[in-house]
Formats: C-alpha cells, structure tokens, sequence
C-alpha cells in the first residue's frame, strides 16, 4: 500500500487487523518516541474529563496495549467493572500481560458491540475511530451501549488550527515511517497511520457526528495546539 492510498472500506478491518499483529510488540516503544511521551499526558487527560467514579463500567474501544483501560480500572476501583476491546489479537496478547488483574479482555469489532444496551457508564477511544470502515457507525453503537448520563471520549488525531501548527504537523509525520521502519520494522503499517489520520474528520466534524447519534454536550478540547484533539459527550433520557 502506498503511503497515499488507504484499504477501501470493505478491506479496511482486516487491513488494520493484521497491521496492529504485526506491529504490537514495538508499539508502546515507537509511541513513545513519536510523542515524547506525551501520549500518556493526552490519555490522563481524557480520563480526567470523563470523571469515571468507583463502582462505575467502563469500557475502552480499541484498547490497544491497554493504557486507558488501565486508567479506567484504576478510577473505578474493585467495585467497577473495566473492559478493554480491540479487533487485534496482537495487540490484546501485550495487554494482557500487563498488570491488568480485572480487566476484561476482549477481541471485537467497534461497529458490532458485544453488549447490551446501556452497559456502560463511561466509554473510551485512543487513536481508534479513524480506523473503522464506518465512523457513524462506530459512533451510533458506543451511544447504544451508554446508559443514559453516561460519558464518551474520544482522543484523536485532528486538524491544527493555525498555519505554523500545521507545519510542524507535516513535518513531524514525515518521520512516521522512518521510526516505524526503524523501531518496528513496519514503515507501511506507519505509512497507513499517517495516512488515516490525514484522511480523518476533523475535530469539529467528529463533533457534530457525534450529536446526530444522540449525544449530547459534545465538547472539543483542543491538545498540542490542535494535532489532537479530546472530543466528549454523553447520553440523554
């Protein structure tokens, strides 16, 4: 796949399954590296804003190696219920090894939730909504299984708002597929990475999606001068 093009939409979940197996070993160490670390700040921040209480479920969409799952378990307490969700396998296997004790794990498919309506109090996704097939979708299933006055984010890549951010920007993503060959010998699997977040919607779009769904008091909170963003809302009646 060129660094330009990305799977259509019918090849686009197994695309991304198989390039998160492949890539999930050095995952944590090139973000890291591509972030400064600040990666960690961001997902803190996201469930800060989402103020999870003990006792609370709470759910993380493709968790990854599981950082905002473990945030989550951390807030809800013992009393809560924490699951994290992610379509690659690869990726489930490093959460799991983690310090992870009472977390559910569970590979799944964000447009096709496993749960009932209303499971959750609170609902997370990191730098995972711009790899579905069908972002409406996504964003209908997560207010399905909201109770109602329950809590969704989403941190994600997004559009700076001014001209200099937007430079740095680019500059900085032309360095994605060299430390992906580097680090985690998969420069295409970062060519894509770069790629879906360029062809992603912006902060204030995923936004409005959001309240078309149903959720309500969405909020955009701008990070790092805009490269991302925390997008939130909740569920009503």
């Amino acid at each position: 796949m060129s660094p330009e093009v990305l799977p259509a939409p019918a090849d686009k979940a197994a695309y991304v399954q198989g390039m998160f197996d492949r890539i999930a070993i050095g995952y944590d160490r090139v973000n890291d590296w591509m972030t400064g670390g600040l990666h960690r700040l961001w997902k803190r921040q996201l469930v800060r804003g989402l103020r999870p209480a003990p006792g609370d479920a709470a759910l993380d969409l493709a968790t990854g190696t599981g950082d905002l799952a473990l945030l989550l378990q951390r807030a809800v307490g013992p009393e809560g219920r924490t699951v994290g969700l992610d379509f690659s396998a690869g990726m489930l296997e490093i959460a799991r090894a983690r310090r992870s004790d009472g977390i559910e794990w569970l590979q799944g498919d964000m447009l096709a939730l496993p749960f009932p309506d209303a499971s959750f109090d609170v609902v997370t996704v990191g730098f995972g909504l711009r790899n579905v097939a069908d972002l409406e979708r996504a964003l209908k299933e997560i207010a399905r299984i909201l109770k109602p006055g329950g809590r969704f984010g989403s941190l994600e890549t997004a559009r700076p708002r001014q001209a200099w951010m937007r430079a740095v920007v680019a500059l900085h993503s032309r360095l994605a597929p060299w430390l992906g060959r580097w680090m985690a010998g998969d420069d295409d699997a970062y060519r894509y990475l770069h790629a879906s977040a360029l062809a992603f919607v912006d902060q204030d779009t995923l936004a409005h999606t959001c309240r078309q769904v149903g959720l309500a008091d969405v909020v955009v909170r701008d990070l790092s001068g805009g490269a991302l963003a925390l997008v939130m809302g909740k569920r009503v009646g």
